[in-house]
């Protein structure tokens, strides 16, 4: 499908860490776009970096160096409410963990997200059921998290996200605690999610995961570069 506009773009960012008496650098002079309706993987070893860069892109850390934009505006001049905004409304997370309740049942955590800032929206019953149904859990709504299977709650943790109908959607190793058959079964639902025009960025250490999406951007000693397309 054909990009729509720039959603996210870094501009020579940088990320020091101080370890002691030495000054890290986690990221160097990162600098790409991301536009609407991309698949993006962030491919990288464990240490390389990309889990500091997952964080920049959700706002959960600010760079050192350089310019983060989103939506063409600088992050920098938000206050960290404005940042929290963003993070709930425009960003849906998925991480390697779910992050689910145990004592809520399905419907009720794919809810959470819709009263982060107060009162839910008026059409919030619907917005649940939506994205129940794209991740393909609608019949298991009333179940708790422990009577599901791993990548049932990890659809569960998508359909989370997707809840207030986000912009971006990051996930981090969505497919690490899962066997390979679910993992796939995970990928295509990314794969379906893209298609329907969800921005997508998975960030993982796997070159096989990575080659299921269009775009890879490969991070090494902090330094990101453009690899290959599937």
């Amino acid at each position: 499908m054909p990009l729509g506009s720039e959603v996210l773009r870094l501009d020579r960012v940088g990320k020091r860490y101080p370890m002691g008496d030495v000054i890290v650098d986690a990221l160097v002079d990162a600098s790409f776009t991301l536009n609407e309706g991309e698949a993006v993987a962030i491919l990288g070893p464990s240490g390389s970096g990309k889990s500091t860069l997952m964080h920049l892109l959700g706002f959960l850390d600010s760079p050192s160096s350089g310019e983060i934009l989103f939506e063409g505006r600088p992050v920098a001049v938000l206050t960290e409410s404005q940042r929290a905004r963003i993070r709930a409304e425009k960003i849906g997370f998925v991480f390697q963990a779910f992050n689910l309740l145990p004592r809520l049942s399905v419907r009720a955590n794919v809810a959470l997200p819709l009263a982060y800032h107060g009162s839910p929206p008026a059409d919030a019953a619907d917005r649940v059921s939506r994205a129940l149904e794209l991740v393909g859990m609608t019949n298991r709504a009333h179940h708790k998290p422990g009577e599901l299977s791993g990548g049932q709650r990890q659809r569960v943790a998508i359909a989370r996200a997707l809840v207030n109908e986000p912009r971006i959607l990051l996930a981090d190793e969505p497919t690490g605690n899962l066997d390979t058959k679910t993992a796939a079964a995970i990928l295509d639902l990314f794969k379906e999610l893209n298609r329907l025009g969800r921005t997508i960025v998975v960030v993982t250490h796997s070159p096989e995961i990575a080659a299921n999406f269009r775009r890879q951007l490969h991070v090494r000693d902090g330094r990101v570069t453009e690899g290959g397309s599937a």
